[in-house]
């Protein structure tokens, strides 16, 4: 006769891979069977465990490579599904708090701050938080888990769910994996469901519908009514390849539930949690020049102040505007400097970077009367050059302020005859200007005049 035990069991909210390493403990192995029998679509009711063994039908018994088998994912578009409760509109500002456990996995530890870069880059009605901090109208508690999975529930009363679970075999994958589990963790506590919820096999290589469950499974509008592998960061299960980033209906369905209209404030995202994620572009607003510290010139330290540094490189006017941010690799130095009323620091080494750009593309350089920015020294504009067909120009390097600027980026080097975008930055006025011959373009000589800019890319 078996001996029962009782075993109570979170409804899991998947994201099991079928490939990681063995639990050490017989109770870790149990754990891992039954979240990957669940995941797998058993019911609760039909599992169970006797003689430290792991059942389903009260007689089949199921090993670890036999559950993990049953989550190998295949290849087979993309839906959103929500439940019938979301957040309400008094929430603002969900606080993820995580305990001093989760802290020791630095894996996990660093795909929670992306995990909440994830959502705030998306500049929805709520933002996240990780705590502990102040201002909060709703607090999550982030735990670990046995196991390579995670579990999270619904939200209810209009506040998420209170709790994400995140198994600490996690912490021997990517950085990538462990953000894309954690933010399908959070997406279960704002509301979201499975994506592939009425046939769990199209991620999880096997398991059935997972039904109503009494929450609701609410097609989201303009979202396909069909689920592929890859094709949202809420699907069942997860693959090692995962990037942790959202798809376009993962984009659709946050828009549609929770978005503003418009882009998420650079104040609200943590850049230095990008680090490693080379390229990696991130649009955010700036309701005017930040007063945070700044260090470096068109390539900034990832905790500078992104608003400051985007006055600093012209990317935005002091009155704000929205930027394009660029994830770039640390730097062995940093040139401080100063423009358009912002002085940056210099530094050392630094492991990560970022470069600003305006969303809006630049004007024609043609379109400005640099004379008319005498005096104000170090004021950067960024403009755009066409095809570089001749200009008179006086000086090298520096040159006079009525000079062809797009003859005098090409002379300088900055561009070719095909043009681009150039930055010019106002210098005062010299005693003399030497003329040279560079790129195809002869410069003129002269004597004192009042004003000067310089040109750089």
């Amino acid at each position: 006769m078996l001996k029962k035990t009782v075993f109570l069991v979170a409804a899991c909210s998947a994201l099991l891979l079928g490939c990681g390493g063995a639990p050490e403990t017989e109770q870790d192995v149990n754990e891992e069977v039954i979240s990957n029998l669940l995941e797998a679509g058993f019911p609760l009711n039909d599992i169970m465990v006797a003689d430290g063994n792991v059942y389903v039908g009260r007689d089949a018994h199921i090993t670890l490579q036999a559950s993990r088998e049953m989550l190998q994912a295949n290849e087979t578009s993309e839906e959103q599904y929500r439940t019938t409760n979301q957040v309400g509109t008094g929430v603002t500002k969900i606080c993820v708090n995580p305990t001093a456990d989760f802290n020791t996995y630095p894996m996990l530890s660093q795909g929670l701050d992306l995990a909440i870069a994830n959502y705030n880059a998306r500049a929805l009605r709520l933002t996240f938080a990780r705590g502990p901090t102040t201002g909060c109208t709703a607090n999550i508690t982030a735990q670990t888990m046995a196991g390579t999975g995670g579990s999270a529930g619904f939200p209810s009363g209009g506040l998420p769910y209170g709790v994400i679970n995140i198994g600490t075999g996690l912490n021997t994958y990517s950085l990538n994996v462990n953000k894309h589990v954690i933010t399908h963790e959070l997406g279960h506590t704002i509301g979201f469901r499975h994506s592939d919820y009425y046939n769990r096999s199209i991620s999880c290589g096997s398991g059935g519908d997972e039904g109503d469950s009494g929450v609701g499974a609410i097609l989201i509008p303009g979202t396909p009514a069909t689920a592929v592998v890859g094709g949202s960061i809420m699907n069942s299960c997860f693959r090692s390849t995962e990037t942790g980033e959202w798809t376009s209906t993962d984009i659709t369905a946050l828009g549609y539930l929770y978005g503003t209209g418009g882009v998420a404030a650079c104040s609200s995202l943590n850049f230095v949690a990008y680090r490693g994620q080379n390229g990696t572009q991130i649009s955010c607003s700036c309701p005017g020049a930040g007063s945070g510290s700044v260090w470096g010139t068109d390539t900034y330290t990832d905790d500078s102040d992104v608003c400051a540094a985007a006055v600093h490189t012209a990317a935005i006017p002091s009155s704000g505007g929205t930027v394009l941010v660029t994830i770039r690799p640390g730097q062995s130095s940093y040139t401080g400097s100063t423009r358009n009323g912002i002085t940056t620091l210099s530094y050392g080494a630094w492991n990560g970077s970022l470069s600003i750009a305006s969303v809006t593309p630049p004007a024609n350089c043609t379109s400005y009367d640099f004379t008319s920015y005498r005096g104000q020294n170090g004021t950067a504009l960024r403009c755009s050059c066409p095809t570089v067909s001749g200009g008179t120009v006086w000086g090298t390097d520096t040159y006079t302020d009525d000079s062809s600027v797009c003859a005098a980026a090409v002379h300088a080097g900055v561009i070719s005859t095909g043009g681009g975008v150039v930055l010019i930055t106002i210098r005062p006025g010299q005693g003399s200007y030497t003329g040279s011959t560079r790129n195809g373009i002869t410069t003129l000589s002269y004597g004192a005049w009042s004003g000067s800019y310089s040109v750089s890319p």
